[in-house]
Parts: structure tokens; C-alpha cells; sequence
């Protein structure tokens, strides 16, 4: 399965909910092009759909299941990896199982068997929504890292449900109205922290969390996992330990009907992936990208991901990524469905598209920085609590001395990252960690906005979610309180997000053995000395791959899946951003200041700042906006 969506409690229309069906099955085609299933329960006014991604020659949809007694019905996204487990469970308990029952079948029988308490015993990528006509409610789950999508729409006709936003939209069931509070924290941090959207009335699941809806007394929400609070001591072996953990993900992950290749951008974790994959069984086919244009050395690794596939006899395709990507931008927008500014988007695209042309699974090295602490903010957080000790009246010196910088003419992030790491702060570990990924400080990003816009948004939202976070996981210090948060928005909503919308708008299924439970269990509560060094990222996972990969890749700096978005911004994309981000267009849009817009060009351009992060959120939503309300999915609706 590949997307799911439906209602409960009735039609927003009196037109009835056949027709707002058809809406929101059109509308996730790509996500499930292969099949189409719906079923209707008139008396409880519940509808569901499903649409499927045939993964294996032959295969059958499992579309909607339900019980013996048609007294439950369900859909789900996504695939459990401990199917046979469950299914010797249920067996046991004297369930009747199919044979090669799909995962919605062993799910459904599990939550017969243990009510809204069944999501704890599953591991893998899920999203699913159970009716249940004798208790008269709707359950709706999400796995614990998000990796699956599920948005939800309450109102007082009652609860609609799908995999995409646009699906939502497409049958007419929420309003278009913009939530700019959640706007602000995009332009903060280049997407929106779950549990809010783009637009008011709408929200997402968030992850390792279920929601019941009834009737009568609507919707509730309950967390039901989190990553471990207690610390554990780590093992003599270590090393050895993490490798074997590593390994069996990997094995977990791989269990299909067909053919899966694998992302390799020549990282650390990518590499570890494939590594991992190669010593267990056959090599796999990998595919990696090569950059073009201004400022390509610098993101370029492909030399990497050849000495890896060489070293493992991997075949290795090279997926060339052009600065021409004008003609990308807006089927990127709306696979996205939200504003969404990682810079990954492009490269991710076009790999997801080569990929896709001749496999339906792919397993890529997402998770990585998240578990070892593989983000130069992870060490700059222990660094910062040093830092924050000094008087305020000497940091907002040095800061200011740092502002004076220029970058450097290769166009690398280090001055600016230098920048935000002398910006003041109070010493709390959220706002320190908050700080460090603010792509627009709160003066100046309010200064984007016109008058009017600027005095309805309130202040801080992205402050009292992310402080709301930390202090929901106890408090934690150091390098916990940094990994923590990455899991909870970062990971979530921006790389999880972004890989599965462009994997699915070429009917790929990205599979994350670094995401995965019991993996993260066994690392995460492990000491912060465990995982890295003194400037040293990742110190833990090196150790663990020393002797898999070439001495190149351990020594090798980070570079992200990114492009040379700064550069391409400057040069072969200029004429792009300089167009959708025009005064004319922006007095059009009515949102934000044409001069402060044309400042912050400016200023990238003449190498005074580094403004990618802020310029590349702005074309973003630019490009989104014309998509997705002015000519696109809402436009025809």
C-alpha cells in the first residue's frame, strides 16, 4: 500500500462522500499508481480508500481489509518488518491468517487483539486508521519516526484523513486559509514542525503517536513511544556491537518480492548502508549523483561512492545533477505539498526518478547524523554551553565582530555557521539548538513581511515548540538535549518528508535501516563520550566501520546531499530567483517587503552574507504558492 485516505462522520457536501473520494484518490495517483480500492460504511458514515504500489509481479492489492463480521475495516501505508513474528503471535492466539498475509491483515487482527495498543509491537514504516463500529471510533496511527505521512482534518462534520495535504484539498474538505504562525516557522527553519501545516484546520500526525476520533467526543491524541530517557553504560565491544546492531537493520530492511537498489551519495552513512548490505548478501545496485555547474567540486562525491563500489563490486550509476533546474521546480513544489526549503530537494528528485525507472524499493542512509551525531551543530551545542557562560555584553561583541566576516569565495556555510554560533543566547539547550538552524534571526525575519502581516504573527512559536520538546523528553543537556530535537522536527519533517514525497512521485518506496527502532534504542541512551570525539563527529560509527570502508570515507568531511545551491543562486540560477522573487511579483503576493527581499539578494550576491538558506525559502514558497493557490490544486478545485 501507498496511500490512504477517508472520512468519518460523514461528507462536508451534501454531494455525498463517493464524490470526495474520487477527489482524494486522484489526487495521491502517484503515490499508488497500480490500484484503487474503497469501501463504505453507510450506517457508521465512515468511508476509507487505498491506493497501491504493486511491489512484486502478480501481487494483489490488499486494498480495504476487514474483519469476519465486517465490524472493523482498515488501510495502511507503508511496511512491518516483524510480519512473521506477528503472525506467529496470532496464530498462537488462534487468529485465522491468510497465507502471505499482507501487513494490514496481521494488523488488523493484532488491534482485535489488543485494541489501540497494537502499534507498540510493530516495527517498521506505518501509517494506518482502523474503524471500529462497535465502539463507534476511528483510530489513526503513525510510526514512530514519521517516516510515513498522515494528515488529519477535524471539524464539525467530523474527521478526514490521507497520506498528502493535496488530497485534502483536492474534495473540498478543509478551508485554504493560510496559517502564518506555521509560515514563520518555515521561513525560520526551512519546513514546519509537526503538528502544524501550511493551513489552518489541518494538522499531522505526529510521530510514535495515535489519535482517536468518536462521534460524540471528537478527536484525542496519545503518544505511545519516545527514545529512551535513561542513559546505559556502553559495552567493552562497543564497536563490534554497533556493526552487528547495523547489520541486522540492514537484513530487516531488505526482506522484498523484488529487486531493491540503494542511494549512495559516497557519506558515511550511505556508504555504511550499502557496506552493510554487500558483506550480507549479493552487491546491490547503487545509484549516486554527479554534480555540474558553479561550485560542483565542493558537493561532489562521487570519487567516494566509486572506491566504495569498487572495493564491494557494487554496480554504480551516476545520476548527473544540472544548476538547469527551472522546469523542476514546480512538480517539486507539489510533490512536496508544503513549503519545503532543504536544498536536497533537487538532487533527491532526480535520483528518486532514475531509481524509480527500474526499481519500486530503494534503501538510503537517512538517520545517520541523527543516531551518531553526524551534524557540526551536535559538537557546536557542547561547545555553546561553554560559550553561553560568558556575560551577554561580551557575546553581542563578538558576534558583531563575526557579522563583519565575508565568506569565503568557495562558497562554503563556514563563516555563516561560525556566525550563528556567536549569536547570544540565554543558555538553554533548545534555544541554543535553535539558533544554530534559524535561517532568518526573528529582526530580520520580521522585517520581511509587510506591515499589517507583521503585527498579526505571533512571536516565538518555533522557541515554545522547540522548549516544548525538550521539556517533554525531561530537560535532557549536552549533546542528548541537540539529538533529541533532530529527531523530533528535523528528521521528521524535513528529511523523512522530503525523501518520501520524492521517492513517491516516482512510485519509489525509500526504506531507512538507520530508522529504525530497535536500532535507535540500543544507541541512543549510550553515553555522548561513546559517540563522539573532541571536534569529532561520528566518532562511534567510524570505529564501527573501520576495516568496511576506504580510509578516504572515514577521513572524508561532511558535505550534506546537497547541491552548490549557493553558488548555482549566484550564477546559473540567478535569472530564476531574480524573477520569482521581483518586486512585482512580490507587491502581487502582498506578503513580504520588496526592498528587504532585494537586500538580502543583494547581499548574496556581492558575498557581503551568505543568504542561501533564507533566498532558497523564499523562491521555495514562492514557487509553492503559484502551485499550489494560484493556478494548481486548489485553483481547479
Amino acid at each position: 500500500m501507498s496511500a490512504i485516505y477517508g472520512i468519518a462522520g460523514g461528507s462536508k457536501r451534501e454531494s455525498g462522500v463517493e464524490i470526495d473520494l474520487h477527489a482524494m484518490s486522484a489526487a495521491l495517483v502517484q503515490r499508488g499508481p497500480d490500484h484503487d480500492t474503497r469501501c463504505i460504511d453507510t450506517k457508521g458514515h465512515v468511508a476509507f480508500g487505498a491506493r497501491f504500489l504493486r511491489t512484486a509481479p502478480g501481487e494483489n492489492s490488499p486494498g480495504v481489509v476487514v474483519n469476519e463480521d465486517r465490524s472493523m475495516m482498515m488501510v495502511c501505508d507503508g511496511h512491518v518488518f516483524n510480519a512473521d513474528t506477528l503472525e506467529a503471535f496470532l496464530r498462537d492466539r488462534d487468529h485465522r491468517i491468510s497465507p502471505r498475509a499482507h501487513s494490514c491483515e496481521l494488523l488488523l487482527h493484532l488491534y482485535e487483539e489488543e485494541g489501540p495498543a497494537c502499534v507498540e509491537r510493530l516495527r517498521g514504516m506505518f501509517a494506518f486508521a482502523i474503524w471500529d463500529a462497535k465502539a463507534q471510533t476511528l483510530l489513526l496511527a503513525r510510526d514512530r519516526f514519521g517516516i510515513k505521512p498522515l494528515y488529519v482534518a477535524a471539524a464539525s462534520w467530523g474527521v478526514a484523513f490521507a497520506s498528502e495535504l493535496k488530497a485534502l484539498h483536492a474534495a473540498g474538505l478543509v478551508e485554504p486559509t493560510l496559517d502564518w504562525d506555521a509560515l514563520d516557522m518555515y521561513f525560520q527553519l526551512g519546513y514546519i514542525p509537526a503538528p502544524a501545516t501550511p493551513f489552518a484546520g489541518v494538522t499531522k500526525l505526529e510521530p510514535g503517536h495515535t489519535a482517536v476520533w468518536h462521534p460524540r467526543r471528537g478527536p484525542s491524541t496519545r503518544a505511545y513511544w519516545d527514545l529512551p530517557r535513561q542513559r546505559v553504560a556502553a559495552p567493552r565491544d562497543l564497536p563490534a556491537r554497533v556493526g552487528e546492531w547495523l547489520d541486522e537493520s540492514v537484513r530487516a530492511h531488505l526482506v522484498s518480492d523484488v529487486p531493491v537498489a540503494a542511494f549512495l551519495s559516497g557519506g558515511l552513512d550511505s556508504s555504511a548502508v550499502v557496506a552493510s548490505w554487500a558483506l550480507a548478501s549479493d552487491a546491490p545496485h547503487a545509484f549516486t549523483a554527479r554534480y555540474f555547474g558553479s561550485g560542483a567540486a565542493s558537493a561532489d562525491e562521487t570519487h567516494l561512492a566509486r572506491q566504495l563500489a569498487a572495493r564491494y563490486g557494487v554496480k554504480l550509476t551516476e545520476v548527473d545533477i544540472h544548476p538547469e533546474v527551472r522546469d523542476l521546480l514546480e512538480p517539486i513544489a507539489h510533490a512536496l505539498d508544503e513549503p519545503h526549503a532543504d536544498q536536497s530537494a533537487v538532487p533527491t528528485w532526480l535520483l528518486s526518478q532514475a531509481v524509480g525507472a527500474s526499481y519500486k524499493v530503494a534503501l538510503t542512509g537517512i538517520g545517520g547524523d541523527e543516531l551518531f551525531a553526524g551534524y557540526r551543530r551536535h559538537i557546536g551545542l557542547l561547545a555553546g554551553e561553554q560559550y553561553a557562560l560568558l556575560p551577554h555584553a561580551v557575546q553581542r561583541g563578538l558576534s558583531g565582530l563575526g557579522n563583519l566576516l565575508r565568506e569565503p569565495k568557495d562558497a562554503s556555510l563556514s563563516v555563516d555557521r561560525f556566525k550563528r554560533f556567536l549569536r547570544p543566547g540565554n543558555g538553554s539547550a533548545p534555544d541554543r539548538f535553535l539558533g544554530y538552524v534559524t535561517r532568518c534571526v526573528d529582526a530580520e525575519r520580521r522585517a520581511l513581511y509587510v506591515s499589517g502581516l507583521r503585527e498579526r504573527l505571533r512571536s516565538g512559536r518555533a522557541v515554545a515548540r522547540f522548549r516544548e520538546l525538550h521539556e517533554r523528553h525531561g530537560a535532557p543537556a549536552g549533546l542528548t538535549a541537540g539529538l533529541y530535537l533532530d529527531y523530533k522536527t528535523f528528521l521528521a519533517d524535513d528529511v523523512l518528508a522530503l525523501s518520501d514525497r520524492m521517492a513517491m512521485a516516482h512510485s519509489l518506496e525509500i526504506r531507512v535501516p538507520f530508522v529504525d527502532h530497535e536500532l535507535v534504542e540500543r544507541v541512543f541512551p549510550l553515553p555522548d563520550r561513546a559517540k563522539i570525539g573532541l571536534w569529532q563527529n561520528k566518532r562511534l560509527l567510524k570505529r564501527a566501520l573501520r576495516g568496511r570502508l576506504p580510509a578516504g570515507h572515514l577521513r572524508a568531511p561532511k558535505r550534506g546531499f546537497v547541491g552548490p545551491t549557493a553558488e548555482w543562486l549566484r550564477n546559473e540560477l540567478r535569472d530564476v530567483i531574480e524573477d520569482e522573487l521581483s518586486a512585482e511579483r512580490l507587491r502581487r503576493l502582498g506578503y513580504f517587503d520588496p526592498a528587504v527581499v532585494r537586500g538580502l539578494l543583494d547581499d548574496h550576491f556581492a558575498r557581503r552574507h551568505n543568504r542561501e538558506g533564507i533566498l532558497w525559502s523564499l523562491l521555495c514558497f514562492s514557487v509553492w504558492h503559484r502551485v499550489y493557490l494560484e493556478s494548481g490544486v486548489l485553483a481547479g478545485r
